[in-house]
């Protein structure tokens, strides 16, 4: 049994004259759950028709089960996939729609009684309404049609799943409908990869496994949730999870304010300071007490804390944590920074002065273009 059920090398792909995907790397394993994370037009969606075969590939190798695919017919690979809008049969009714996807599948041939079953059993695991099934796809809500395009989808039973925003054009309770559907079906389908395309980070954090950053057509980074949250390798892989976003900051300018911060941080090797951001997530800055009116600097504590005053612009109760907009004293002219602290109520209003505080630990210097950053110093 191969060790990856897709494993994909140097992928590179082109539209016309423009190259969409560049050397593209990436092996998953059977059963693993990827997300595809990266803006509109960075080739998320390009990569998924390559996948499935819908567009030829210009270099590399696409692997699924073992098999080298890359240059078979789509309807020849073991591949189910959902477009970003959906592409169900108008004339036909959900439960036609679903037996012509059953046996859509090169690898088996169902008899009426293994599709009916195969139909029950894809109608509990996505949930689906016995009363749509003698439906047509015009009857039901967008967020009925998404769960019955996806159970269309996966009643192939393909060795690999390509998603392309399965959460499009849904609102936000059919969208959590169908991520808890999706977690199910992930958790529960053990052979079956999934490559899900996003831009929402969010989504990828629920669902994912693995995250690939994505920015015109190359990888930023891989890894898992946790470690693309936590070590982003650039400001962009940094912008692209979190909510709100993370607050980046000019390292020249931050050592500036305050020089302790220089001492202790670590820098990488081979770039100059305007080369460079410091990454300071929402959720690690705290609130610590009442600033008076000549307290003005940022400091570094022995105890490892970088403390910096700021007025209150903005608070906001989220239900369970509030959400702070706040102007660093030290430079009224620079873009607020966010910060999101679990409380419901705080003491600090807005038009008030406080020292906040964040570990100094959980700061990180990583690559980033001026323009990305929010705030030239605190």
């Amino acid at each position: 049994m191969p060790t990856h059920s897709l494993e994909i090398a140097g992928l590179t792909l082109d539209r016309g004259s423009k190259r969409v995907v560049d050397s593209f790397d990436l092996s998953l394993a059977p059963g693993e759950y990827c997300v595809v994370l990266g803006p509109s037009g960075c080739g998320k969606s390009t990569l998924l028709h390559g996948i499935a075969g819908l567009i030829s590939v210009a270099r590399g190798s696409i692997t699924i089960d073992g098999t080298d695919v890359t240059h078979e017919a789509a309807r020849k690979r073991n591949v189910g996939l959902l477009f970003q809008h959906d592409t169900m049969y108008p004339h036909l009714t959900v439960q036609q729609t679903l037996q012509i996807a059953a046996q859509a599948n090169p690898t088996r041939n169902l008899s009426a009684t293994q599709l009916d079953q195969q139909i029950r059993v894809i109608s509990e695991t996505m949930n689906l309404d016995p009363g749509w099934l003698p439906r047509r796809p015009d009857t039901l809500s967008g967020g009925q049609r998404r769960r019955v395009a996806l159970a269309k989808t996966l009643i192939r039973n393909p060795s690999v799943c390509l998603l392309d925003e399965p959460m499009a054009a849904i609102d936000r309770l059919a969208s959590e409908r169908l991520m808890e559907r999706l977690a199910d079906v992930s958790n529960q389908a053990e052979s079956t990869t999934f490559v899900h395309v996003t831009h929402d980070g969010e989504e990828a954090m629920r669902l994912a496994d693995k995250i690939v950053v994505m920015s015109e057509g190359q990888i930023l980074q891989v890894g898992s949730p946790g470690e693309i949250y936590r070590s982003p390798n650039s400001s962009e892989v940094a912008l692209a999870l979190g909510s709100p976003s993370c607050n980046l900051l000019s390292l020249r300018e931050v050592i500036r304010a305050c020089p302790q911060i220089g001492e202790v941080i670590e820098l990488p090797d081979g770039q100059s300071l305007n080369e460079l951001v410091l990454l300071l997530r929402p959720e690690t800055i705290q609130l610590l007490e009442p600033a008076s009116d000549q307290n003005n600097a940022s400091t570094a504590t022995e105890s490892g804390e970088w403390q910096f005053p700021a007025i209150v612009l903005e608070r906001r109760n989220l239900g369970g944590r509030t959400l702070l907009r706040l102007q660093p004293i030290s430079n009224e002219n620079a873009p607020p920074l966010s910060v999101t602290i679990a409380e419901s109520w705080i003491p600090a209003k807005t038009g008030t002065r406080w020292i906040f505080q964040t570990p100094i630990s959980k700061l990180r210097v990583v690559a980033g273009s001026p323009q990305h950053t929010n705030s030239p110093a605190i």
